[in-house]
Formats: C-alpha cells, sequence, structure tokens
C-alpha cells in the first residue's frame, strides 16, 4: 500500500513538473530540472520533457533543449539515455524520430545508436513482411524455435 502511494506521489509530481514547464517554458530552468544534482537523479526526465514539448505545441523550447544537447556530443547524450529513470527505449525512439523531422540528423543517429548499444535491444526491419515476431521473439529469448514436440497444443472443442 506504501509503495503504490509512493508511486502516486512521484507521478504527481512529474505531472506538476511538466505543468510547470509549460507555464514556464526557460530552457535553464527545465535543464536544472533533468539533470542529476548532488548525486541525486533528476526530478524530470529530459526524454519525456521535451516529447510533452512538441506534444503541447511548444516545439521552440523543444528545439532550444535539443540543440544544447546536441552541442555536447553522443557521450553526453549517452550519459544522459542511460541514467533516465523515466524514459523507456520507445521514448528515446521516438525522440530520435522528433529529432530527424527538425533537423537535428546527429542527434537522431546518436540516440539511435546508444539504443543499438542497450543489452536485450534487437532492430526488426519494417521492410521484411515475412518477420514472424513469435519467432523473432523466440531466437532472441531461447536461442532457437521450440521443435514441434516441444509446443503445446491445446483443443478448445
Amino acid at each position: 500500500m506504501k509503495n503504490n502511494c509512493v508511486q502516486r506521489e512521484a507521478k504527481a509530481q512529474r505531472d506538476d513538473l511538466m505543468q510547470l514547464i509549460k507555464l514556464c517554458p526557460h530552457t535553464e530552468l527545465i535543464q536544472c530540472l533533468t539533470k542529476e544534482w548532488n548525486g541525486k537523479p533528476p526530478y524530470l526526465s529530459f526524454g519525456l520533457a521535451v516529447l510533452h514539448l512538441f506534444s503541447v505545441d511548444m516545439k521552440k523550447v523543444g528545439i532550444k533543449l535539443l540543440q544544447e544537447i546536441n552541442k555536447d556530443g553522443k557521450d553526453a547524450v549517452e550519459h544522459l539515455m542511460i541514467n533516465d529513470p523515466f524514459c523507456s527505449l520507445e521514448k528515446w525512439q521516438e525522440l530520435a524520430n522528433i529529432c530527424l523531422q527538425n533537423g537535428f540528423d546527429k542527434l537522431s543517429n546518436d540516440i539511435v545508436s546508444v539504443l543499438r548499444s542497450q543489452a536485450g535491444v534487437t532492430e526488426i526491419s519494417e521492410e521484411d513482411d515475412k518477420v514472424n515476431l513469435m519467432q523473432h521473439v523466440f531466437c532472441s529469448t531461447f536461442g532457437s524455435l521450440p521443435k514441434e514436440s516441444e509446443i503445446c497444443q491445446v483443443n478448445l472443442n
């Protein structure tokens, strides 16, 4: 019960901070909220903050933040991504797509490169219409497909 209350409080705090950056969209404030401080994790996810800014038509502020992180290079991007406990791999991919759409090709490539380097991340080509997702999951998880004799068959009749 206590853990559930803590999670709700943390989500409420993040929601409040998202509202704050919407009302006060200063890059310095957002950078302070999205950086580690005294060894403690940031109050807010950089990736989620930028995605939020783009979703509420505050693209200019989002672009300013992307320009700042782009200046620091791939190592800074990787550090930011690795130390962001709130932004999922899927959200980072979404951010990479936004970067690409807004002319930040190098930053997009850096994000994708970091994503690809993470353990357990495997890319499935969208062009290959013969990709069988379950086959991919089995091979990634178990190293090979199960034999027919190992597959449980259920008769629903």
